[in-house]
């Protein structure tokens, strides 16, 4: 196997998880280092460049955002993808204003490990790094984990509507056509595919983000043409 110019530093202080992707990256062909220790990650940040970093959060003394922060003000051409057991709104948050890549939540399969690596070394330099994370007025929404979270609670919502808040928090600013909607989301069940479909969905999405229809805070009618969130 032709060994990648891709260096990638994996740092966990749990040996075994740390052995286990550095093996699996490794065998992909990629250059690999790992550290048992933030104090160790630093120091090889120092010595040589990475193209990426895949840390664990929580660690001892020098934690996962602590290296992610001093690659950011270190000014290092470095992606960082951070990763945790212990998901939570304030991780969403800690990893976007610190920049990283993307997070991972324990345990992911080799699919998510290796689909997530190969998305952050494919960046481009002059690309602007960005989150699966959105925030809207008091929700924030992870586009990768598909969760939401309203205030600081995290909400149970189904797929079709994950689905349509989605799409709508892509394209915010933009009023995007019941038509349009219908044909993105419902393209798989062609048997659903109606305007009362995609109302009910609506409707069901506002009573769970606890938004008034009638002054809707999220998810605004244009009537005649569709929904929007951010006019």
């Amino acid at each position: 196997m032709v060994v990648s110019e891709k260096q990638i530093l994996v740092v966990d202080d749990d040996a075994d998880t740390c052995a286990l992707i550095a093996d699996i990256l490794g065998g992909d062909g990629f250059r690999v280092r790992a550290c048992l220790t933030g104090e160790s990650a630093i120091a090889a940040l120092k010595e040589e460049p990475y193209s990426l970093v895949l840390s664990d959060i929580r660690m001892p003394r020098v934690t996962g955002i602590d290296i992610l922060l001093y690659v950011r003000r270190m000014g290092l051409d470095t992606e960082v993808i951070l990763m945790t057991a212990y998901a939570s709104l304030q991780t969403a948050i800690q990893a976007v204003r610190g920049e990283a890549f993307d997070y991972l939540i324990k345990p992911f399969s080799l699919n998510d490990l290796r689909q997530r690596v190969r998305e952050a070394l494919d960046r481009q330099p002059d690309e602007r790094r960005t989150t699966g994370v959105i925030h809207e007025g008091n929700l924030t929404v992870d586009l990768n984990a598909r969760r939401v979270w309203l205030h600081d609670t995290e909400i149970q919502i189904t797929r079709r509507e994950f689905d349509v808040l989605a799409y709508l928090l892509v394209e915010r600013g933009r009023v995007v056509s019941w038509e349009e909607m219908i044909e993105k989301l419902w393209g798989d069940a062609p048997d659903e595919r109606t305007a009362g479909t995609l109302r009910s969905c609506i409707r069901r999405l506002r009573q769970k983000l606890d938004d008034d229809a009638g002054d809707p805070r999220y998810v605004k009618n244009v009537w005649g043409v569709g929904y929007t969130i951010g006019n």
